[in-house]
């Protein structure tokens, strides 16, 4: 799941920082992986969930048994990641290997030691692109988390419409139709055709995205940008989206669950557990509509002070846990997922996880042809402060402006943030 916490800026407060870090990581203190390089014993950071540690931690056991005599001391941190990995990084403490998102890569590169990876070893080249910065690769990629889109089979049948592909996506046109006859009803038994509409995704899916190829300007305020906009502000104008306001401190599964959505279109390897629930209403999974949702790539980086053999052990972690299948297939654990694997033998282990009519290979299609954003410098703070912009004043979020107004101007802010 895309991180959202984010980086804090370092100086003053440091001392407050090192000392909030020290006691909210939730599993064992990352040990300085500098110096003491007697043994090849590491350290191993990581955020997530429950299941999603699970996973972490049984490909770090996994690694302990295929390599006897060598330990690796997991830290799982459950909050305020990216803020303590930077103090940690600041005061030297930092872990051996760091987990890390490729869309906060760009922020921590200086800190990490550059590695070689062999694009071929994945399912496709974009998966470890998304882990270059200045072209060189500053973390090795070791899951995917594209999104797919669960379609209420009940409510098409209702509807008498026919269930979507599931491999060729409907054009946003089509989409639009489909949602308008899945939608009815008024107030709270209101059935809407699709699910709260997420406009980072939905641009990417209209072919535009939040930043330009280069991350060298902000585009989430040009033609296409307001265009997608425009065309989410319609969905919801016409109530066949609910507008967050709508949603506000609910959760959109149990709609689904509840039969009041036709479509949930922010489908990611994690929901599939909450939908392993749900047998009724019928549903099925499909590709998102246009060109996709941007798709995540998880990695596993090196901290740039480790030496020794520390650094060998770190260096035969990351590609253990990267292109060994005993390892990827650990990426699954029961029907929770932390991501898609992503070497050949091991993609169609998700797909297992729930009856073939669920179409979990939706998300191997997916994986195939997933698009990946830029990674952009303090990207938290650039974009946090373009979202809360884009929230507070258009019906995105609880505005009531004209997007057309609001989103160029917040665009040149955003730009300008991108430059300094």
């Amino acid at each position: 799941m895309k991180l959202r916490n984010r980086l804090l800026p370092l100086g003053a407060g440091l001392t407050a920082l090192l000392l909030a870090a020290g006691c909210a990581t939730g599993s064992q203190p990352a040990a300085n992986s500098g110096g003491g390089d007697e043994n090849g014993d590491i350290t191993f950071s990581f955020w997530g969930t429950n299941s999603e540690a699970a996973s972490l931690k049984a490909i770090a056991a996994a690694f302990e048994q295929a390599n006897p005599g060598t330990k690796v001391t997991t830290n799982w941190i459950q909050a305020d990641y990216e803020q303590k990995l930077q103090t940690s990084i600041a005061a030297g403490t930092q872990s051996t290997v760091i987990e890390i998102s490729n869309t906060s890569l760009a922020g921590f590169a200086p800190s990490f030691a550059e590695q070689q990876v062999d694009p071929a070893k994945f399912v496709q080249p974009n998966i470890s692109e998304a882990l270059k910065f200045d072209g060189k690769y500053y973390a090795t990629p070791f899951t995917a988390k594209p999104k797919v889109m669960a379609v209420n089979l009940d409510a098409f049948k209702a509807a008498g419409l026919p269930a979507p592909s599931p491999t060729t996506p409907l054009t946003l046109e089509e989409f639009k139709t489909i949602v308008a006859k899945l939608s009815h009803g008024e107030g709270k038994k209101r059935v809407f055709g699709t699910s709260n509409m997420w406009f980072k995704g939905w641009l990417t899916a209209a072919g535009g995205g939040f930043y330009n190829a280069d991350a060298t300007a902000c585009t989430f305020g040009d033609q296409q940008g307001v265009a997608t906009a425009q065309y989410i502000v319609d969905l919801q104008k016409e109530r066949l989206a609910p507008s967050s306001i709508d949603i506000e401190g609910q959760d959109q599964a149990q709609w689904f669950a509840a039969g009041r959505l036709g479509t949930f279109s922010d489908f990611g390897p994690w929901t599939v557990a909450d939908f392993a629930k749900i047998s009724k209403p019928n549903w099925t999974l499909v590709p998102v509509p246009g060109k996709g949702f941007p798709m995540e790539v998880g990695g596993l980086a090196i901290a740039k002070n480790a030496t020794g053999k520390k650094a060998e052990t770190a260096k035969k972690f990351v590609e253990f846990a990267s292109t060994q299948q005993v390892a990827q297939d650990l990426l699954i654990q029961g029907n929770t997922a932390l991501g898609v694997p992503i070497i050949a033998a091991s993609t169609p282990t998700l797909e297992k996880v729930l009856p073939a009519e669920r179409n979990l290979a939706a998300f191997t299609t997916a994986l195939k042809t997933g698009l990946i954003s830029p990674s952009v410098p303090r990207e938290g703070q650039i974009s946090g402060d373009a979202d809360k912009g884009i929230t507070s004043y258009t019906p995105l979020g609880s505005g009531k402006d004209d997007v057309a107004k609001i989103l160029p101007g917040l665009n040149d802010k955003c730009t300008a943030a991108l430059k300094q």
